[in-house]
């Protein structure tokens, strides 16, 4: 690149290692892996007067996101083309001398422009945690530049929803928005959270207080979240449904949280219809057998002699069981699993009532509508005009 620059614009340029902070001048970093990012910006924030340019390998390119966010001038992308870099250079250095002539100095404007540079490295390593790419001590004591260590989560809570607007009340075009607002509403100056954005749910990573270890014993944050999911319907037309994963002290294990609120989401819940825990899940292997076979055959005929002989229970015995493990009896499981099973078909296709009732192995479409609002809380055509929420 040395060579590079004396071409094209001889004697101009020098080469430093660590050039004073006060100087101007360009830098040029390569970003091998995720964390060099934070490099880039602890080089963004010591030398205000310069112009960094990452050069991101292939492998990182998803993650070029970030210089926007750093409002870096250019970045480039290996393998280096020369022509390709002293375009960039060029027009870095017409930009350099134009910013020279001004009186306002770039340390001056950084200092008036309020700018937040730790959502993006916050909202990777976070990514990266949840989905268990975090693998040393090293790497958490690390991201504490961007992420105290009192923020690191230790639950993950899975959330999917609706907009009813059915309703005759004006509803929120930004509900994503409306939704992380109304959460660091109610738990702020209580536990740090922080979330992530995918397009079908959002995931809420919190870290609840050390002494407890489940959400549920902790009757303050439980009385914040019913009132999170209570204002949200009353004010906003925002129905919430959520999975709630264990608590993990060891931040590496974070992913677990994750992986159980995705399966606490899909099972019915065993009191409010907005909230499931994992821990509510059997994990009595004869039930767990079962309710796999209630699942795989929801649009069956199913008596509860038939799943007790299947998994090697008396009918009698089994329904007691069942209904101690579950938190609820046979017929309602069965009802409310044939319910979570219709929601793709009322969402995606045009199948009529009658017909939808039928796949999932309702005996009437009327027993249909009337069990689907019971639990759901509207009726299947109500619910099949609303509106998803869509998070990314």
């Amino acid at each position: 690149m040395s060579y590079w620059l004396e071409e094209l614009l001889p004697k101009t340029f020098i080469t430093c290692e660590e050039p004073q902070a006060e100087i101007s001048a360009i830098i040029v970093y390569e970003i091998n892996r995720l964390f060099d990012w934070v490099k880039i910006n602890r080089l963004k924030r010591n030398y205000p007067n310069s112009i960094i340019v990452p050069i991101v390998a292939e492998h990182l390119t998803y993650s070029t996101g970030i210089a926007i966010e750093l409002n870096l001038t250019a970045l480039l992308i290996k393998p280096l083309q020369k022509a390709k870099f002293l375009r960039i250079v060029k027009k870095l250095y017409t930009s350099y001398q134009a910013k020279q002539a001004s009186t306002l100095t770039m340390l001056e404007l950084s200092q008036q422009i309020s700018q937040d540079h730790t959502s993006p490295f916050r909202e990777a390593f976070l990514k990266r945690l949840i989905r268990g790419e975090v693998e040393s001590e090293q790497e958490i004591i690390q991201s504490s530049s961007f992420l105290s260590r009192h923020c690191i989560p230790n639950i993950v809570f899975l959330i999917q929803g609706y907009i009813d607007v059915n309703e005759d009340r004006p509803y929120p075009h930004d509900a994503s928005s409306v939704i992380t607002n109304v959460f660091h509403q109610n738990f702020a100056n209580k536990v740090p959270i922080s979330f992530l954005h995918f397009e079908r749910y959002l995931l809420l990573l919190m870290r609840i207080p050390n002494e407890y270890t489940s959400f549920k014993h902790w009757s303050e944050g439980v009385a914040c979240l019913l009132e999170v999911i209570e204002t949200l319907k009353k004010d906003y037309c925002i129905h919430l449904f959520m999975g709630i994963g264990g608590v993990f002290q060891d931040a590496m294990q974070v992913k677990e949280s994750y992986s159980q609120a995705r399966k606490a989401r899909r099972k019915p819940p065993v009191q409010s219809v907005h909230v499931r825990f994992y821990e509510d899940l059997t994990k009595q292997e004869q039930l767990q057998k079962a309710i796999q076979y209630i699942e795989e055959h929801y649009d069956e005929q199913l008596a509860i002699s038939d799943v007790a002989k299947y998994s090697n229970f008396s009918a009698t015995h089994f329904s007691r069981l069942f209904k101690k493990e579950i938190g609820r009896n046979f017929v309602d499981y069965v009802a409310f699993t044939r319910i979570i099973k219709s929601l793709p078909y009322l969402r995606k296709y045009d199948y009529t009532i009658e017909k939808i009732s039928f796949i999932c192995g309702f005996n009437t479409p009327n027993y249909f509508s009337l069990t689907f609002k019971k639990y759901v809380g509207i009726s299947p055509t109500d619910y099949r005009n609303t509106q998803e929420i869509l998070f990314k």
